[in-house]
């Protein structure tokens, strides 16, 4: 027998596992909070969903009854409960980390379109120089990969090696573009308290400087040069998620039916099998494959496109908006509801009574309660919509679409719309050389391979308009979060864009958003990276 000894001289008596179960097991077994450290995550999640109809105080009282030395009870009980309940909101307390490599830029916007329950990471594109060959060959995903067919992969290869070839001449072209626009002994370096130039620092000051000045000019460099990388760039992705989302993330790469995004899902159906048994074949199962049968419904692109130029929407457009009165009733009303006892609909009648002005002044309240951005809205800003449109460049949208409570809807990449031309390039007839041919190419890739697959050929600088909807709470974190002086231009602009159309149709909400930033800034990453240096100088100093 083993005898455990708990706080309070209590003791608890175990006849059929050794102690060390505690150490391994459980983060403790004398407190109600505890971390479960059962070597299989399939156990985990079993055993956590015992929860729902155990009858026992404490769960780890039913892990030594039941799961302990019992190698098969997680697979059996998920077997169990999808047979008896199909109860697949249990599949969600089962986690996994995947890494996916050498994936394109198409693709990965497709798995990133999942926005509960898999958080992703991904390579960058501003941070990161992407013109290293690797067995001979740059970063893009290959024509019969691809699915591009007969002299279209011939011209499809040529064009993605001229466009990082070009990339490439023009990395250290770049940054002594920049150099010369914002030269060194111009620029005013800030420690948060005053400001000064180079020339007014001491020695150590000046190294700092230089370079927190060279890292902001290498990444303004690459802001530029993204626009000539085509939807087929390879990137890597990291993702971390619940069963339930993987199995949603493996039927939906099923459905879109492009072949490398088919080959994914079977890839990650291999990996996550070996991990979650039992769970993932949902994903396979009959009513897995009626639902991805729906979906590829849904995605697919049955229209026969115009291959002209359609109209140009501007880049932020403001579709649709609460009526202004109502939203800040229901804003005002909400909030107070919140607060106290009052009854909700009787709060609307009589806020409903109130002059514009009273309402904005209880806006305006609340608004002084926030001293940063980190200061979130209240929940009850979640009840103001907004939809807009909004036409940026590829390399952009893909920062938009990291904002998971947006609610964006979009189309295939096309070459339609135009394209975006950055300072670098604005006198260089051979990057517009390069946007002419991209859209002749896609133009024959469509005809011949379908539009799905030509996106693959796109470069990030063509235009690509999407549907955005979205709520007063997360349009203020996207602008505010988005007009800080280290975001890409692009969505600076967009962010001043939305702000500036919100406030015209909603002046007191949007007092709300009192930290967008819209000024002119020449480096936008000038400010972080001298405070990285500074920070990484003293740690130096104290450490010697």
């Amino acid at each position: 027998m083993y005898i455990l000894f708990l706080p309070g001289n209590k003791q608890k008596f175990f006849t059929t596992f050794p102690y060390s179960f505690f150490v391994t097991d459980f983060s403790n077994y004398d407190r109600n909070v505890f971390l479960v450290k059962l070597d299989r995550m399939i156990d985990r999640g079993a055993l956590l969903s015992r929860y729902s109809r155990a009858s026992e105080l404490d769960i780890r009282d039913v892990y030594r009854k039941e799961f302990s030395g019992n190698e098969k009870k997680g697979e059996d009980f998920y077997r169990r409960v999808f047979v008896e309940y199909g109860d697949e909101s249990i599949a969600e307390l089962v986690t996994a980390q995947v890494a996916v490599q050498n994936v394109s830029n198409i693709a990965s916007k497709i798995m990133e379109e999942l926005r509960v329950g898999l958080s992703f990471l991904e390579k960058s594109s501003r941070y990161v120089r992407y013109d290293r060959k690797s067995s001979g060959r740059y970063p893009f995903m290959e024509a019969e990969t691809v699915g591009i067919t007969g002299q279209n992969a011939a011209d499809y290869e040529q064009y993605c090696n001229d466009l990082f070839d070009f990339y490439s001449r023009n990395y250290e072209v770049a940054q002594n573009f920049f150099k010369r626009k914002y030269p060194l002994d111009s620029i005013l370096f800030s420690d948060g308290h005053s400001a000064m130039k180079i020339s007014d620092a001491g020695e150590m000051e000046r190294k700092t400087m230089e370079k927190s000045y060279n890292s902001a000019v290498r990444a303004r460099a690459l802001d530029d040069l993204r626009f000539l990388l085509p939807g087929s760039t390879l990137t890597n992705i990291g993702i971390s998620g619940n069963g339930r989302s993987f199995i949603h993330l493996i039927q939906k790469l099923q459905s879109t039916g492009l072949p490398e995004a088919v080959k994914l899902a079977s890839e990650l159906y291999f990996e996550l099998s070996t991990e979650l048994p039992e769970l993932l074949k949902s994903a396979v199962s009959d009513h897995g494959k009626e639902l991805t049968r729906y979906m590829s419904g849904l995605a697919n692109f049955t229209a026969n496109p115009d291959l002209e130029a359609p109209a140009q929407p501007k880049t932020v457009t403001l579709l649709e908006s609460d009526d202004r009165r109502k939203a800040l009733i229901r804003a005002v009303s909400i909030y107070e509801f919140s607060c106290g006892y009052g009854d909700l609909q009787t709060l609307m009648l009589s806020n409903g009574e109130m002059q514009d002005h009273m309402l904005g002044e209880k806006i305006r309240r609340l608004a002084d309660m926030r001293e940063n951005r980190r200061h979130k809205l209240h929940r009850a800003f979640e009840t103001v919509w907004y939809l807009f449109q909004i036409n940026t460049n590829y390399g952009a949208f893909r920062d938009l679409q990291r904002h998971r409570f947006i609610s964006i809807v979009r189309k295939p990449l096309t070459a339609l719309y135009g394209y975006d031309t950055p300072d670098l390039f604005q006198d260089s007839a051979e990057f517009h050389e390069l946007m002419q041919k991209g859209k002749e190419l896609w133009k024959a890739i469509v005809k011949k391979d379908g539009p799905m697959v030509a996106q693959y050929s796109v470069p990030y600088a063509y235009r690509y308009p999407v549907s955005a909807y979205l709520n007063l709470k997360e349009l203020a974190f996207f602008c505010e979060l988005r007009s800080t002086p280290q975001a890409h231009y692009d969505l600076r602009r967009i962010a001043s864009d939305m702000y500036d159309a919100v406030k015209a149709v909603h002046p007191e909400l949007s007092s709300m958003l009192k930290f967008v930033d819209t000024s002119d800034y020449a480096l936008g990453r000038l400010k972080s990276e001298h405070m990285k240096e500074r920070k990484l100088r003293d740690i130096k100093e104290n450490v010697e």
